[in-house]
């Protein structure tokens, strides 16, 4: 009889604990987190994509705290999150609205690669979203030097704006010139090319405001 009594004691226990597990992850859902290890939603959409592209109402959302092994803080100072571009964070249903894969259409990538500033060595430049600590969000465009294996890339040019349509992609014309597009279906952005006179990277006259 008293093993019974403590059998049921036990069983009792047990089912208080699950209840109060329970609980306790109701409150998180509730509260709108989830559960540790969970992965970030990268980009969400404000706006109807049945009238609207994909690019025009994505809110991007940063969770790195590194962009190709460089601390964000070393890319700009007042910077705690950034994360690249790449397109396996974004839904293939949004990079193939309507059934039409737009980044391709118009020849457009998150990152490219040459030497634009006509040296031996090779530059990256890619696109991505930044988030200052104070809260607020904006697109960068950042050229590095390709690293020697082992080494840190080096920064050659950052491009930091504030805005809330921080899609961005670039492509490249005379095998030089770095285009940036905010617009996939227009010619809203510009052109940065390695000024050799300054011996720095500049944008040509005329860059779009969005």
């Amino acid at each position: 009889m008293t093993a019974v009594f403590a059998t049921s004691r036990l069983a009792i226990r047990f089912a208080r604990a699950g209840a109060a597990c329970a609980l306790a992850l109701c409150g998180l859902l509730a509260a709108g987190l989830a559960p540790a290890g969970a992965e970030p939603q990268f980009v969400t959409t404000k706006g109807d994509l049945k009238k609207e592209s994909w690019w025009q109402v994505a809110d991007f959302h940063p969770f790195t705290t590194e962009v190709r092994g460089i601390p964000v803080g070393r890319i700009k100072s007042n910077w705690c999150k950034a994360t690249e571009y790449r397109r396996d964070l974004i839904p293939k249903a949004l990079l193939n609205q309507d059934g039409i894969d737009g980044m391709a259409k118009y020849k457009l990538s998150f990152a490219v690669e040459g030497r634009f500033d006509g040296s031996a060595t090779r530059q990256v430049a890619l696109v991505g979203v930044y988030q200052e600590c104070s809260g607020r969000k904006g697109r960068f465009l950042l050229i590095l030097d390709q690293p020697a294996e082992g080494q840190q890339p080096k920064i050659r040019f950052v491009d930091a704006e504030p805005t809330a349509h921080q899609f961005g992609a670039l492509s490249v014309t005379d095998g030089k010139s770095i285009v940036l597009s905010t617009c996939m279906e227009c010619d809203i952005g510009g052109i940065l090319k390695w000024n050799a006179r300054q011996r720095r990277f500049a944008w040509v006259p005329g860059k779009g405001d969005d």
